[in-house]
């Protein structure tokens, strides 16, 4: 009942209240703009910029972060079962097609949290500190001012962000027999055990997502050595080649595999396998990338 009260207290309502009595159409395109930046996709593209055109090893981590922190919410949630303030009176709600599901905690706060925070444990760089902080705290009070989440929920959102990154920060710095044998204990067990519980489609797709990533970066690390550095040129067709691949790769299974959650599995870990490996092996062929 206490964190019922905390969770979905008044004061919750008030603050939006606050927020939204300076609303105007200004304002909320710039919410909307913002809110955008802590977007599934819009992180994925960015994340796989990284990877292939800047740095492998920072894109790997935030990348396994990114999936691990999204299972992460998605199972608070369902414990938690908090319904967002949508509908409360005196609350108007926009962007509504990326408010699906319960409230709490906040999955754009905690995708910004993972993103930026990510960036700042391997970018030490002042600017970076700044810009990470600003992010955050824009992208929470933008699902305030929108109407989509209480504040509780962006704190929320923030907290197990944090934890995520924390998590993946320490187990990225371990030997590599310990560090595999942590990345199964703390990150893939507990990520199979919630999507076995929840049965959920989503959390299959991201289970076989980050399986194939890890599977198929250790594969590249073995035998492809794909080397991110090259110039402008070639970082274009890096990326051309590979949103080719994923398009057809995505179009291909949804024709010939069934609806079925299983299905669901394999078909993004065959996607991130392809992308790790047979996309990444096409590329240091054309692009002569390999660092070896």
């Amino acid at each position: 009942m206490f964190a019922n009260n905390i969770l979905t207290g008044q004061y919750n309502i008030e603050i939006i209240k606050f927020l939204q009595q300076f609303s105007n159409p200004f304002l909320d395109k710039i919410a909307e703009a913002v809110t955008m930046t802590a977007e599934e996709y819009f992180i994925i593209a960015f994340i796989a910029i990284i990877y292939l055109c800047i740095d492998k090893k920072l894109g790997y981590i935030m990348a396994v972060t990114i999936l691990y922190s999204s299972i992460i919410n998605y199972y608070v949630k369902s414990v938690f079962k908090i319904k967002r303030p949508i509908g409360t009176f005196g609350i108007r709600s926009l962007r509504l097609q990326t408010a699906d599901g319960y409230s709490f905690p906040s999955g754009h706060t905690q995708g910004a949290t993972v993103f930026w925070l990510s960036l700042v444990k391997h970018i030490k760089k002042t600017y970076i500190y700044f810009i990470a902080a600003i992010m955050i705290i824009l992208v929470g009070i933008s699902r305030i001012y929108l109407g989509v989440h209480r504040p509780i929920d962006v704190i929320g959102g923030f907290i197990f962000g944090s934890f995520c990154v924390e998590v993946l920060n320490r187990t990225n710095k371990l030997k590599k027999y310990k560090k595999n044998l942590v990345i199964f204990l703390v990150i893939i067990f507990p990520m199979m055990a919630i999507t076995i519980y929840i049965n959920d489609a989503k959390l299959y797709q991201e289970l076989g997502a980050v399986l194939g990533f890890i599977i198929g970066h250790d594969i590249q690390e073995k035998y492809i050595k794909f080397n991110p550095k090259t110039n402008a040129i070639n970082n274009i067709i890096k990326i051309l080649i590979t949103i080719l691949g994923m398009i057809i790769l995505k179009v291909l299974f949804d024709a010939i595999l069934p609806k079925m959650l299983v299905f669901y599995f394999i078909k993004y870990f065959c996607i991130l396998l392809w992308f790790t490996t047979g996309n990444l092996y096409l590329i240091t062929k054309i692009c002569k990338t390999s660092s070896l």
